[in-house]
């Protein structure tokens, strides 16, 4: 089950985000998934997944993601990654700065028959923001 959950969420993170294949959105998550690592509160559905992943990716189109610990422990699965991109798109308020930047995210995903259903992120915005000089 372990080694199964780690495979999905490799792919939610390189297939999902990294190359923007949402057609696998139905196949890696569940109807009743729940994205608890947002700032404002959790959200719910698919939608407001591929939604995220749409602005990440129009922010930074060239996203590369390098796995650096991956730990996996019953349902769960905690990725600890790399990331850059280049800014070619609107990040928030901000206009495309063209600067490249690199941070650190940590995500711990809950699985279930193979498909996420809950998703806990931390994402290093302020590195993010000062690598592109908008604060």
């Amino acid at each position: 089950m372990n080694e199964d959950n780690k495979a999905a969420a490799r792919r939610i993170t390189f297939d999902l985000f990294q190359a923007g294949n949402l057609s696998l959105l139905d196949t890696l998550t569940a109807d009743t998934f729940r994205n608890e690592g947002q700032t404002s509160g959790p959200a719910q559905g698919r939608e407001n997944l591929a939604n995220a992943i749409a602005r990440v990716r129009s922010a930074f189109p060239d996203l590369e993601y390098t796995l650096e610990h991956e730990v996996a422990d019953r349902d769960f699965v905690m990725h600890h990654l790399r990331a850059k991109g280049t800014h070619r798109g609107q990040l928030g308020p901000h206009a495309a700065t063209g600067k490249a930047a690199a941070w650190r995210e940590m995500h711990l995903m809950r699985f279930q028959d193979g498909r996420m259903i809950e998703q806990w992120g931390v994402v290093d915005r302020l590195s993010i923001l000062q690598q592109l000089g908008l604060i």
